[in-house]
Order: C-alpha cells, then structure tokens, then sequence
C-alpha cells in the first residue's frame, strides 16, 4: 500500500508540475498578474512614492486653459464690428468694453443720418480749446428725454455728432476729454478707435417706457465712416438720470457743445 502510495503521489506531483509550466507561460499574458514584487511608483511632486490621485475638476491643458472654451464668447461674432470679440473684456472691432458682452453691443446698420446745417442755430458758439470742461445744467423743473439716434455729418471744417432727442425738458451735458474712459456704472475701460475720447455726459435723461426699443440691446456703436475727425461713436444706456456717449477722435481737437429745440438735439462740433 506504501508503495502504491507513494507512486500516487509521485503522479499528482508531476502533474503540479506540470500545470505550473504551463501557468508560467500564460502570466506574460495577462497584464492583470505581476511575477515578482512591484516596485512602488514614485511622483515628481511626491518623492515619497505616495502621491494623491489626480482631481478631477476643471481640466487645465497648459496655458490655453481657461476654466472654459476659449472659442466661445457667449455671444453672436456677427454683431460686432471689426475683427472678432472677445470676453473678460469685450472686444467690438477696436471698442473694449470690459465685462460688457457683445449681446449689449449693437453695430448700426448703414451708415449713421447725416447731421447737416439745418442741426445749427444762427449764431455758433466759439470753439472751446481741447482741455476746456464744457457744462449746462437741464432745463425744466424734470427733464425726462430718451436718445432716440445718433446722427454724423462731414462740415467743411469740423465734425458733427447729433443725439436726437425726445421726451420732455431740455438738455444737459457734462463734456471733455477722458484720459481713461470707462462705463458709467460698471467702470469698465472703454478702448475706441483713434488716438482720444470726448466724453459726453448727456443729462436730463429718462429710463423708456415699456416697450421703447431706444436703448435695446444696450450699447450702441455707431463708426464714423467718412469722418475726418470721429472715428466711432459709442452710446450707452441711462444710468442715474444720464446717457454717457463716448466719441473716438483722431486727435484731441477743439470742440462745440450746444443745443436745439424742435426737435430737441444735443449737437457736438469736432474741428478737423
């Protein structure tokens, strides 16, 4: 009986042996089985070997990443003017404005209404030099008057900007040369084209009434075509009784500031 049992098991040890030959070739095949001990993994940041699993948040891919997709705007390219628009600062052609979106800018269509001779008085006042501060309070115990358009005309040697108005009371204004535009309200930079900025602080302003489309979408951007001296005009909405409009000039040139009744008009003079 020994001997047979021991014959037995002499079989059944050949026969593990034999399994565990062919195991051994079927290891290097399957990358879920390790022979031998693993080396632990070492991070760069970790030299330790127990670095933390990577989080999953944001995904950032080098200096492009953003937090979001750099291609989106968040807004129709289409109503810009110029080359592109950009946000964290909106880019409308050469107009910058800050937070604002482009869905708060609109591009005129066509060319603006010609402001001709018939947008003057009898008697012109004089030509302020460029570093005057130009103010007239509005008339009216409450003026309540909305931009209704902007309008530019070529003189033989200035450039008009007429804000047609309509509402109740008369006009004010607050006028002069910004050396750092920004929005009323938001403080956010403006950047138009050409080299300065004539602020026009129109006052005696109203919010319009429900269903007035005069400020919609918001910002209006009106470019200055043939201008000599204006390059874009850019007018925003009624903050705290006033419209600011900002005019991009060629240089910093003498100016006029005066006001016309019948309609009512706010009409600015830009020497070449």
């Amino acid at each position: 009986m020994s001997t047979r049992h021991s014959g037995v098991q002499a079989v059944a040890v050949l026969a593990t042996v034999l399994a565990l030959a062919a195991c051994g070739s079927a290891v290097d095949e399957e990358p879920s089985v390790s022979v031998g001990p693993t080396a632990p993994t070492e991070s760069d940041d970790d030299p330790t070997g127990s670095a933390e699993p990577a989080e999953t948040g944001a995904e950032t891919t080098g200096p492009a990443a953003t937090g979001a997709d750099p291609t989106t705007t968040g807004a129709d390219p289409t109503t810009t003017s110029g080359e592109g628009a950009t946000t964290g600062g909106v880019t409308t052609g050469d107009v910058t404005t800050g937070d604002v979106t482009t869905e708060d800018v609109t591009t005129q269509d066509g060319p603006a209404g010609e402001a001709g001779a018939t947008d003057e008085p009898s008697g012109l006042p004089e030509f302020e030099a460029a570093d005057a501060v130009v103010r007239q309070d509005p008339g009216g115990e409450a003026a309540q008057l909305v931009i209704d358009e902007v309008r530019l005309g070529l003189q033989d040697d200035f450039d008009r900007v007429v804000l047609d108005l309509s509402g109740t009371g008369e006009v004010g204004w607050l006028v002069q040369y910004a050396e750092a535009p920004a929005m009323d309200g938001s403080g956010f930079p403006v950047d138009l084209a050409g080299d300065h900025v004539l602020q026009v602080v129109a006052q005696g302003m109203a919010y319009p009434e429900p269903g007035d489309t005069a400020y919609d979408p918001g910002l209006l951007l009106v470019d200055g075509g043939e201008l000599l001296q204006v390059t874009e005009v850019l007018r925003g909405a009624p903050f705290e009784g006033q419209v600011q409009v900002l005019i991009g000039t060629q240089e910093q040139a003498p100016f006029r500031v005066f006001r016309l009744a019948g309609p009512e008009r706010l009409v600015i003079d830009l020497q070449h």
